[in-house]
């Protein structure tokens, strides 16, 4: 990788990023195409958000960025144009710089529904999903769960007031869908039966410290299981869920396709999926 005064600077604004995958992802996309940019990871502490995106706004070969945990909510109120979806979402996990102008995006939900379907071949229309989680992640998969005409949503939060402002803010865009918000110590066996889909996307299962989010013995074998975290590949939900002889969908597929979406984004040219796709296997052994 070259870089000169006339590289194009790209990154993810996070906290921690270190473990982010997305600088090879992204670096082999722009290698594949042949193009002068570079995507590097900027650990951003929580609270330093506003100032660290005010300094890249004058940057004129800052093309953009990710944003990942915990700046994607923070992000919705830091830039200066916001797309629909990611207004509706009310997150932004993808930052467009088009001359001094820093327009906001969510490719998020886009990214799981493409994984949803061509990993494990799910159309989400008509299913019953539970949502573990209220925060950036959640919004964007909830929106995204919506468009796609599920027929019921219920969000389990850690923190029961966000779980029931998400539902309140999704009520007043989808008259159509059941929405329900409860806490996490209100997910029982009863309700886990009526399920077709269940998602994490809290950050629980990112170390092998973290605690389970509910008795993971109560997971049925003809349960989809799907985990937004993509590092590790298999979170202790997801092998839970394995042994008990569900269907897994891990964060890697949603990773890519929401990448790939960014990519097009920042660049104006078709992703190159397949690169992008060989570049994270090579990042998750180690390579």
């Amino acid at each position: 990788m070259s870089i000169t005064g006339k590289t194009t600077v790209c990154g993810i604004l996070g906290y921690p990023v270190a473990h982010s995958v997305s600088p090879r992802m992204q670096n082999a996309a722009f290698a594949a195409l042949g193009l002068d940019w570079v995507y590097i990871p900027w650990a951003v502490r929580p609270g330093a958000f506003p100032r660290a995106l005010e300094a890249l706004r004058g940057i004129e070969n800052f093309g953009g960025a990710n944003v990942t945990i915990p700046h994607k909510e923070a992000a919705l109120e830091a830039v200066d144009e916001i797309s629909p979806e990611a207004r509706s979402i009310g997150a932004v996990n993808t930052i467009v710089r088009r001359e001094g102008i820093l327009v906001g995006h969510n490719t998020d939900g886009e990214g799981f529904l493409t994984s949803l379907r061509e990993e494990v071949g799910e159309d989400p229309r008509g299913k019953r999903v539970g949502l573990l989680g209220a925060g950036g992640g959640a919004k964007a998969v909830a929106y995204a769960l919506a468009e796609a005409k599920v027929a019921e949503v219920t969000v389990f939060g850690r923190s029961q007031e966000r779980a029931r402002s998400l539902v309140s803010h999704l009520r007043k865009l989808y008259r159509n869908i059941e929405l329900l918000a409860l806490g996490l110590q209100d997910l029982h066996a009863g309700i886990l039966g009526q399920l077709d889909i269940l998602i994490n996307a809290t950050p629980v299962g990112m170390k092998p410290s973290d605690p389970p989010l509910f008795d993971y013995g109560m997971l049925r074998e003809d349960l989809l299981v799907c985990d937004l975290i993509y590092r590790p590949a298999e979170t202790p939900l997801l092998a839970s869920a394995r042994l008990r002889g569900c269907r897994l969908l891990n964060g890697c597929g949603m990773l890519l396709y929401q990448g790939a979406r960014a990519f097009e984004l920042w660049t104006g040219q078709k992703a190159p999926v397949p690169i992008m796709r060989q570049a994270l296997a090579e990042g998750e052994n180690g390579a």
